[in-house]
């Protein structure tokens, strides 16, 4: 089983303030606006289609770079790196405080809390009875007793509802057997590597479950592209009309061609692994969407694709026309497989090494809108009674499974549990990995959590500090910033240390709120003793916030490189054309194999108005915004940027540094460029 908690994605979007003309109609009158859901809300509204995409399942909503080329797409394709199972967790059984290995081992949050916030079990903690069912009784002092992280779990994500109605009859309505954290697994096993085996830190032993719990906690609120809606309606109250095609528009996600341009796109040229609702109605079922095949494809006339929905639209005489999407001037029908990762039982063994018992497929049929060039502008879902393929035995119902929404992990989110800290759990990982002797790993944690006003649109700006008072070298450097803010591109942030800073953010994200974000930061060297500041700008009017949390995360090392990182370059010069939206662009192309584990891009650039330039690194179809237009009338960019985009992402091909100058004027060069890159 699957399961879902209301409000347990946290997914950021970007809207901005525009309004639709009212001279010109459709793509044309809203052909000025940022590509996405800005666009298509105007052309929806411009001139409304009940059948084509719309602003919740435009395939754009995920934010990549799409091939929409029927001809050029992959056939086949699979995940670079392979997402990996592990049980969801049930709430009923308290989550990740669940005694997995009986109740005489601790659970994984019980483990995290001896080895990391000195919690000792108290005189007879062990004897104490668990919540097991409704109506049993049970020792309310085992969760007075717990520790500060298993105890904020249990309480907030556990079976404290029921708990709490235990010799009620409404007990076991408080939690859905379902429910679960299959929400936090999917994004955990894409961007996080499995654990490979035990190991023992601080007199405490995590096994290969323990420590994926503990990741999978952490994961409890993700940052994500998401594409769809949800559908909260049973099949027996969805309303269909006369070709069986769903009326509900909550429920008719995801559309057909939608899925095969992400699921072609994302596997077949990034070999990147994503997330599903496999299930479109009220149920969620999320996944991780590992590997695909077309199994079969056939361009098809207009009477065709018409007959695929409507079996008898040539009864008594009339012409089958295809009056689904008139935009539509060319037809594919295809069968497609699509695979994903199920749930497994806890273990002390990592699953990756026999991940075939763990592969499920589902087929999809399907009708392909194409414009008259063969790109992809939308697709239907076909019944199984139908079918150009004679010779197959089986075509499934895709009008009734199909997947309701997409969802592209990005990274961790808000802080799931406030005693818990993600860069621990990364090290015994880590550890699990690289046969580390206990010890020999120290995630140092040093956190400023006093809430700090930032002054509106004041130069002056805000700060947050704290000090280190351990000598440590550093090898690798985190920071962790909470921040509430009602529009948050309105905000730089940047990291200062003794007599250095670095910029981590400036002005990205648009009307969004809030930013809670872990940046990898390559620019410090050296001890990390001394005082490290945050600060905040605000650099607009209106829109106040305040910073909540500044934690920085280091890594103690001797300073040299991480083992295993290779470095390619480019040292060709490129001329950067004057006020040029197209820009231009310089390439290198990485051999080999394995997905992107960590990226460092160094870029040398002479211009002399450093403001007037968007520079961007493109790889497959992701794109990473190294500088927007920011600097004011300085000259030169001679930075390194730590890029997290492509974290997971196959690394081989081409990758495709993209510089525009965006005023007039002012003029410059792509001197050289670099990528420092580590790989699984």
């Amino acid at each position: 089983m699957k399961f879902f908690q209301r409000g347990l994605l946290f997914i950021p979007a970007l809207f901005l303030a525009v309004a639709c003309g009212t001279e010109t109609t459709g793509e044309e009158a809203c052909a000025d606006l940022p590509q996405g859901k800005i666009r298509q809300d105007c052309i929806d509204k411009m001139a409304p289609k009940a059948d084509r995409w719309d602003s919740q399942n435009d395939p754009r909503l995920f934010g990549v770079d799409l091939e929409y080329k029927f001809d050029n797409l992959p056939l086949s394709g699979e995940a670079e790196r392979i997402p990996w199972p592990d049980t969801y967790w049930p709430t009923n059984e308290d989550s990740v405080n669940a005694r997995w290995q009986g109740p005489d081992v601790l659970s994984p949050v019980e483990k995290y809390d001896r080895a990391f916030n000195d919690w000792e079990p108290p005189e007879g903690f062990m004897n104490l009875a668990r919540f097991k069912a409704c109506g049993a009784e049970f020792d309310t002092k085992y969760y007075d007793e717990l520790g500060p992280a298993a105890k904020y779990w249990s309480n907030h994500k556990g079976n404290k509802a029921q708990r709490d109605a235990w010799d009620k009859d409404d007990c076991d309505d408080k939690i859905e057997s379902w429910w679960g954290l299959c929400h936090a697994w999917v994004p955990a096993s894409i961007l996080e590597p499995e654990p490979a085996k035990s190991v023992t830190y601080n007199g405490v032993t995590f096994d290969v479950s323990d420590m994926k719990a503990l990741m999978i906690m952490m994961y409890d609120r993700s940052q994500t592209k998401f594409l769809g809606r949800r559908c909260n309606t049973k099949n027996e109250e969805i309303e269909r009309d006369e070709y069986g095609r769903i009326k509900q528009t909550e429920c008719r996600d995801t559309n057909a061609g939608s899925l095969y341009l992400i699921v072609t796109n994302m596997l077949g040229r990034d070999k990147r692994a994503f997330a599903e609702d496999r299930t479109m109605n009220y149920q969620v079922w999320n996944q991780p969407v590992m590997g695909y095949e077309v199994k079969q494809h056939l361009e098809i006339d207009e009477e065709q694709a018409t007959k695929l929905i409507d079996p008898d639209c040539d009864a008594d005489g009339n012409t089958c026309e295809y009056t689904w999407n008139t935009d539509a001037k060319r037809f594919y029908e295809v069968l497609m497989d699509v695979r994903y990762i199920t749930e497994s039982y806890p273990s002390k063994e990592p699953r990756l090494p026999n991940i075939e018992d763990y592969i499920r497929t589902d087929t999809y049929h399907m009708v392909l809108e194409a414009d008259a060039d063969g790109k992809i502008i939308g697709g239907e879902w076909i019944s199984e009674h139908v079918t150009a393929f004679p010779d197959r035995l089986y075509t499934p119902d895709s009008q009734f499974t199909h997947a309701d929404f997409l969802w592209l992990p990005l990274r961790v989110g808000y802080r799931s549990n406030p005693n818990a800290d993600l860069e621990k759990i990364r090290m015994l990982v880590k550890m699990s990995l690289e046969d580390e002797e206990p010890g020999d790993i120290a995630a140092n944690t040093y956190v400023s959590d006093d809430s700090v006003a930032i002054p509106d649109n004041d130069p002056a700006g805000a700060s947050s500090t704290l000090t280190v008072d351990d000598d440590i070298n550093i090898d690798t450097l985190k920071v962790a910033v909470e921040i509430k803010h009602t529009y948050i591109g309105d905000l730089t942030l940047t990291l200062l240390h003794d007599g250095h800073e670095v910029t981590l953010q400036k002005n990205a994200g648009g009307s969004t709120a809030d930013i809670t974000k872990t940046f990898s930061v390559a620019d410090f060297a050296g001890s990390a003793k001394g005082e490290w500041e945050l600060h905040v700008v605000d650099n607009a009017s209106r829109d106040t916030g305040t910073i909540e949390r500044f934690e920085l995360i280091v890594i103690a090392g001797d300073g040299s490189n991480p083992a295993n990182s290779e470095v390619f370059s480019s040292n060709e010069k490129v001329d950067i054309p004057d006020n040029d939206e197209q820009g231009v662009t310089s390439s290198i192309s990485v051999p080999g194999t394995g997905a992107v584990k960590s990226l460092l891009v160094t870029v040398n650039i002479s211009h002399t108005w450093v403001s007037d330039l968007v520079v961007e690194l493109h790889h497959g179809t992701g794109i990473a915004t190294l500088h927007n237009r920011e600097g004011d009338d300085t000259h030169d960019i001679n930075r390194t940027f730590t890029i997290d985009d492509f974290e997971g992402v196959t690394s081989s091909g081409d990758w495709t540094l993209v510089v525009k100058d965006l005023a007039k004027r002012d003029t410059g060069t792509i001197n050289s460029w670099s990528m420092e890159m580590k790989r699984d």
